[in-house]
């Protein structure tokens, strides 16, 4: 990557800790996440549908004028940016490019924390995560992803707050330093990651509940998904997050039984629409398609480690039906997924 406004070292040093970020899966999880780096009224941001993990190997970032887009920003303009990009490559910038040239310090880093998400989903989360973090930081009600969250934090930044913490999303973490930036990140999340739920007792394998085209996952981590608890299983149909809804779908669907899932199967195949990656059929476990691909795989595992980590005497907040439709009718969101 040639760059006159960043130096080579800048520029390595900041692939590097994105790709460390990418490389831990409780923060990041396939495309979600992205990074940005900000000099002389430009900025360096994550393109796209990209996966951080691979910020050494290829080439996944995309420079863009960063006056013209906080201008834009000022007079609330929703843009995808392709007008601001600097980069001569066929990348677009992030569906979040718009709050990291909000927040005005030289580094943002924005991920996706397991143990943020499962603490920031209940009615009560903001005093919780006060009392948990002790430092300062910004609690942003859930929006959804790109302008409209760009638009909520705007109406609620201070300056000097590095700390966000976006409810029913994610953690951004801000700075001038890079290491210091990034070491406050994992030690936000550090102090928010603890267990609370534990796997069911119940191991026992049904070979009689044979799916066509699903397979049951057998491994030990996913025996959670054969709970006998009513409220646990009632939360696997649920929509916890955006990127829950655009690799998982609205809501895994669940069964009592054998034959509703197989029905409603075969009621999906009537309609000619696509079964959806994985199904749970109640105290057997969770079931995975045949042709599932590595970002649902990845959402999947991330849903899990929220699930282990949610406290379920809380009152939580899911996603809405219309938060839902919003995400998956979203133009820049079925672009990120056409980026494999």
């Amino acid at each position: 990557m040639e760059n006159n406004k960043f130096s080579q070292q800048e520029i390595l040093d900041f692939k590097n800790i994105s790709q460390k970020l990418g490389s831990n899966s409780s923060l990041v999880q396939a495309a979600g996440g992205n990074t940005s780096m900000k000099s002389s009224g430009s900025m360096l941001i994550k393109a796209s549908g990209t996966w951080l993990v691979n910020s050494n190997l290829e080439e996944i970032f995309v420079e863009v004028n960063l006056s013209s887009i906080k201008n834009k920003i000022n007079l609330e303009i929703d843009d995808n940016f392709s007008k601001d990009i600097i980069s001569k490559n066929d990348l677009r910038p992030s569906i979040e490019t718009s709050f990291h040239a909000l927040i005005d310090f030289k580094y943002v880093l924005h991920v996706h924390s397991t143990s943020t998400i499962a603490n920031a989903i209940s009615l009560n989360s903001e005093m919780r995560l006060k009392e948990i973090i002790k430092k300062d930081f910004i609690y942003v009600p859930y929006a959804r992803p790109g302008f409209p969250l760009t638009m909520m934090i705007k109406k609620k930044l201070n300056i000097k707050n590095q700390i966000f913490i976006l409810e029913n999303h994610g953690l951004i973490v801000a700075g001038n330093d890079l290491q210091q930036t990034y070491d406050l990140l994992l030690d936000i999340h550090q102090k928010l990651d603890t267990v609370r739920n534990f796997q069911s007792d119940i191991t026992s394998q049904n070979n009689e509940s044979i799916i066509e085209n699903y397979s049951l996952k057998n491994d030990e981590k996913y025996n959670l998904f054969k709970t006998t608890d009513k409220k646990l299983f009632s939360a696997f149909s649920k929509s916890f997050y955006p990127d829950h809804v655009i690799f998982l779908g609205p809501g895994i669907p669940t069964f009592e039984y054998l034959d509703d899932a197989k029905n409603f199967l075969n009621n999906l195949k009537g309609k000619n629409i696509n079964p959806p990656p994985y199904l749970i059929l109640k105290e057997i476990g969770l079931y995975e398609i045949s042709s599932v691909i590595p970002a649902a795989r990845e959402m999947m595992d991330c849903f899990l480690e929220v699930l282990l980590r949610i406290n379920f005497e809380d009152e939580l907040k899911y996603l809405s039906q219309p938060q839902e439709n919003e995400l998956l009718n979203w133009d820049a969101e079925k672009y990120r997924q056409s980026i494999r």
